[in-house]
């Protein structure tokens, strides 16, 4: 996101603030909006995190899928097997 210090100071100086206080404000304001965007940095260490996430969820899931058909194997062994 871009800000125009130069056309935001010309407007709180033509409102009636002093140089002074319009380049402080200005100031205050586009360091604002610059710490609180995310720069392309920021999204790529996202969007790797995000991908490991995927990729540990995915293990779990599968390592779930697996107990769940080792649990159902042995049910179905000690229920279908002969006395």
């Amino acid at each position: 996101m871009t800000f125009d210090t130069l056309t935001a100071a010309r407007t709180l100086k033509d409102a009636g603030m002093t140089s002074e206080q319009a380049e402080a404000v200005t100031a205050t304001i586009r360091v604002a909006v610059a710490e609180g965007t995310a720069t392309k940095d920021d999204i790529s260490r996202l969007e790797a995190k995000l991908a490991e996430l995927e990729l540990r969820l995915t293990w779990r899931i599968l390592g779930g899928v697996g107990a769940l058909l080792a649990v159902a194997v042995t049910v179905a062994r000690l229920l279908f097997t002969a006395p």
